[in-house]
């Protein structure tokens, strides 16, 4: 019975330590910072204990617990030939998908441009479905929703050709 009191005054010990050590601040702070070249990036995080983060990539770094992050949605904006040009992200990450802020130590984050626009396509019985992908430059994937001075654009349009020139079919993609 002794044994029993011991091991169970022993787990309380270790987790009431445990518990001071995450609320005391002793496993430090660090740093995170976005890089997105030309773009304006916003970055929201979710974390361990704490409430999610928002990021800002003109910002200065923002200073966190150390530990693991998860990024929950981003944006990028930016401005060309005097359009305004944005685009939303809730996933895949790619290397965003695990973001660990060290102790002492700034995170930095290269994100958005260079993008690139991938063809997805595949074949269900007869049909085949053709659509894209806007990839990041950490490997986040965005919506093909882009708005372009507040507006959506009108989904792209789509030809096939063969070798020859010739139109085989065309159509347009859809959202959704």
């Amino acid at each position: 019975m002794k044994k029993r009191e011991i091991w169970i005054s022993a787990v309380i010990i270790a987790a009431a330590v445990l518990i001071l050590m995450l609320f005391s601040g002793s496993s430090g702070k660090g740093q995170i910072k976005i890089y997105a070249g030309d773009a304006e990036a916003t970055l929201r995080l979710r974390g361990g204990w704490s409430n999610s983060q928002l990021i800002k990539s003109k910002a200065e770094p923002v200073i966190l617990r150390s530990g693991t992050y998860k990024p929950v949605r981003l944006s990028i904006s930016m401005k060309q030939d005097g359009d305004s040009w944005l685009l939303y992200s809730s996933g895949p990450w790619g290397d965003l998908s695990t973001i660990r802020v060290r102790k002492d130590n700034t995170t930095v984050l290269e994100l958005g441009q260079p993008l690139l626009i991938k063809p997805s396509i595949s074949k269900r019985g007869s049909q085949v479905s053709i659509g894209l992908s806007i990839i990041g430059r950490a490997g986040e994937h965005y919506g093909a929703a882009v708005t372009k001075n507040e507006k959506r654009l009108a989904p792209p349009k789509l030809k096939i050709v063969d070798e020859t020139g010739n139109v085989l079919a065309s159509g347009k993609f859809e959202y959704g």
